[in-house]
């Protein structure tokens, strides 16, 4: 085995679970009789099948979506607020660093509580939006075009959000009715 196929072996039985142990050695052995151009080919997909084995568990996929989620609103929240902080907005200004720090707050309820925190904080903002369009409906203040356009983008994000916990959910729910 070259070194590059033999880190390749090595991390994919660290990476793989525990229970497919005795598949790997069994593709360590096997690996011996596959002709040399091939073999690390061979070994990339062992890792690949490790990798799949490791996230596609109900653990596997809540945690790859929520540091997804986690990553997603952390991002928004610093180019939102850096752009704030910038003038990009002008008036508009403390608003938008308020709408950085909510990302903020829905990327911590993610890392600390996982997706039911985004699903939390996802759907206190669509009911948030909702009540400033409803009052924008109603005749009760009238916003810019560029407010009306951030609400739509804020329904958008957080709806995506939500959504991708729901799903995310419903397949981890559906691994362990399988399991």
């Amino acid at each position: 085995m070259t070194n590059l196929t033999a880190l390749l072996f090595d991390f994919a039985i660290r990476v793989g679970p525990a229970d497919r142990e005795v598949w790997f050695r069994a593709m360590q052995t096997e690996f011996e009789f596959i002709p040399a151009p091939q073999r690390l080919r061979f070994a990339s997909g062992c890792l690949a099948a490790a990798v799949v084995w490791r996230i596609w568990t109900p653990d596997g996929v809540r945690k790859v979506t929520q540091g997804g989620l986690v990553a997603a609103s952390a991002s928004l929240a610093g180019l939102v607020t850096i752009h704030a902080l910038l003038g990009t907005f002008g008036p508009f200004d403390p608003m938008m660093t308020g709408l950085g720090f909510a990302y903020a707050a829905g990327a911590t309820a993610t890392a600390r509580w996982g997706l039911r925190g985004m699903s939390v904080f996802a759907l206190g903002g669509i009911a948030l939006n909702t009540v400033f369009v409803t009052a924008w409906a109603g005749g009760v203040a009238e916003p810019p075009e560029f407010v009306r356009a951030l609400s739509v983008e804020a329904y958008l994000i957080l709806a995506t959000f939500l959504g991708l916990a729901a799903l995310a959910h419903a397949l981890a729910h559906r691994l362990e009715r399988s399991a």
